[in-house]
């Protein structure tokens, strides 16, 4: 079953053609899988808006918008098949006109600062109006608490299979994602040294994928400092949110993290970056970074130095909303 957040799409199986025909009298069929036993003229009286025949070797009577499936082959490859054919015409009627996904990456050169609560909480509230896909790669990302163990698939499964097929992974991404409540995420890596060992390349060419082959208008990242490059990753992103405390080795780290990027030249970031103050309570930060996304709403860009910068955090408890 194939679901979007604004409606549930229904499987009915029939035995009949005159079934289907009542059916369809109280439902719009999107996908109708039909054998190759029932005659064109049978096929042609429901109205589907694509029809997928199970055939034994060719159908010589395949209607204009029919497309055919072998049917005796192994069953997983035929689920495969039917299910591209399916969400290739599910995801293309979501993606039409929405562009690529806005890429929101949570990162903190602080620890403890709440940073993935705030990122799943984040991901959670936009989710009730939108798809949304959390991603976490951090070191630890606490499978077991967040993350049910034994989840089978996981975020190296999905670079790997990016890595190995050139065409549209959507189907791919499908199978391997997980539900937290409106939240729909990937299971994280179980091993950090394979989260370490991933390039800052596979990162972009995976994270390009999932924008434009997806469902998703929002990904969220949340970020840790085994990713290889880290910096390169987040250069990646359109929006960053930087979860900060006020203490005085948090400002100490914030303060050798902005001279980083003032050494390496990524004054780039400071033009993507909000910092959250979260001396406040998580539904103030959160609802605040829901109006830091509102605000960035269709202006979606690889380049960074295009944008004007977005305003920085302006909490109550008196922290340097610069972080120094």
């Amino acid at each position: 079953m194939l679901q979007r957040k604004e409606a549930l799409l229904q499987v009915r199986v029939c035995s009949t053609i005159e079934i289907v025909e009542k059916l369809l009298e109280m439902n719009h069929i999107q996908v109708l899988l039909i054998s190759e036993a029932y005659p064109l003229e049978d096929r042609e009286r429901i109205h589907a808006d694509k029809k997928i025949v199970l055939t034994q070797s060719h159908c010589a009577d395949l209607g204009e918008n029919e497309k055919e499936i072998m049917k005796y082959q192994p069953a997983d490859k035929l689920t495969d098949d039917i299910l591209k054919m399916c969400q290739e015409e599910f995801h293309g009627a979501l993606r039409a006109g929405r562009g690529r996904s806005l890429i929101i990456g949570v990162y903190s050169p602080v620890h403890k600062t709440g940073k993935t609560t705030f990122a799943v909480k984040l991901g959670k509230a936009l989710a009730q109006k939108e798809n949304v896909l959390y991603l976490n790669l951090e070191t630890y990302a606490g499978i077991g608490g967040y993350f049910p163990e034994d989840e089978g698939q996981d975020l190296s499964h999905l670079l790997y299979y990016a890595k190995q097929e050139s065409g549209d992974i959507s189907v791919r991404i499908s199978s391997t994602v997980k539900q937290m409540g409106a939240l729909d995420y990937i299971p994280p890596m179980k091993v950090w040294t394979d989260l370490r060992a991933i390039s800052a390349q596979e990162w972009s060419g995976l994270l390009e994928r999932l924008g434009i082959q997806s469902i998703y208008s929002k990904i969220i990242l949340d970020i840790g400092n085994s990713v290889a490059d880290v910096f390169a990753l987040l250069k990646s992103v359109d929006l960053l949110f930087v979860p900060l405390t006020d203490d005085v080795y948090a400002k100490a780290k914030m303060a050798q993290y902005r001279y980083m990027l003032e050494v390496l030249k990524l004054q780039e970031l400071e033009l993507k970056s909000v910092y959250i103050d979260m001396t406040r309570t998580m539904r103030q930060s959160v609802k605040e970074a829901q109006g830091e996304v509102e605000r960035w709403k269709g202006k979606v860009t690889r380049h960074a130095e295009s944008r004007a910068a977005p305003r920085r955090s302006s909490g109550s408890s008196g922290l340097d909303s610069r972080g120094g």
